[in-house]
């Protein structure tokens, strides 16, 4: 699998993964802001967000009918719409393009919840891989006290309730999202994550996204005054 660099596209994407609660979500939207304050093309996609399939997920998680696999294919049928809809062409288009969680998401995932690791990995195999991927490495007790501060209570499929790992939804959590972590890491090195400690205050994790963003792609390249030069 090659990069959308390696592929010759104009655009750049970047990834963040992480467990729930880690805090991805606020540092990419962090960076979005960042990035859009220096005059860049920027577009954020995040995991299940297609309006083809949105709904019928919806409908699924509330009434708890997603078997394993109903789960996998869902979300790859979401991805599929939105790589082929929005990613390829904005990437094309010269964009950055921020996406919360890409096809690792599915790896550790649906893997944990019983699917075969070469069979998730074949349904995604049209997919480029991004040009960076940000692992935001969280404690569990992190993660889970971040989740229970937004809201009261776990949700079913976020606590893993539907692999009967534990009537607690607390110690099912922990479980369920320890074996996604183990996929993560076992990713980490295969796919050259960078690993943030997400630990730490957001300052700081931001500070060093922003850094390492700046290190290895040319923002120059992608502001909307450089990309109407060269196009004109």
């Amino acid at each position: 699998m090659k990069t959308f660099s390696e592929m010759n596209f104009p655009g750049r994407l970047i990834a963040v993964e992480g467990l729930d609660g880690s805090g991805k979500s606020t540092q990419i939207h962090l960076l979005k802001r960042w990035l859009e304050l220096q005059g860049a093309k920027v577009f954020f996609s995040e995991w299940n967000s297609s309006t083809l399939v949105k709904n019928a997920t919806s409908k699924g998680k509330k009434r708890e009918l997603l078997t394993p696999t109903t789960f996998s294919l869902i979300h790859a049928t979401d991805f599929a719409d939105r790589y082929e809809r929005q990613l390829v062409p904005l990437l094309k288009a010269g964009y950055i393009v921020l996406c919360d969680r890409y096809i690792f998401t599915a790896f550790a995932r649906d893997t944990v919840r019983g699917c075969p690791p070469e069979w998730v990995r074949g349904i995604y195999n049209f997919a480029a891989l991004p040009d960076l991927v940000f692992f935001f490495k969280a404690r569990l007790e992190v993660s889970l006290q971040r989740i229970l501060e937004g809201r009261p209570e776990l949700k079913y499929f976020e606590a893993g309730m539907d692999l009967k790992l534990s009537p607690d939804p607390y110690e099912s959590f922990r479980i369920f999202q320890g074996r996604i972590l183990e996929q993560y890491l076992a990713m980490s090195t295969e796919f050259s994550f960078l690993v943030i400690d997400a630990n730490q205050p957001v300052e700081a994790q931001q500070s060093v996204v922003r850094q390492l963003v700046a290190a290895k792609i040319d923002l120059s390249q992608f502001y909307f005054k450089h990309l109407e030069l060269r196009t004109a």
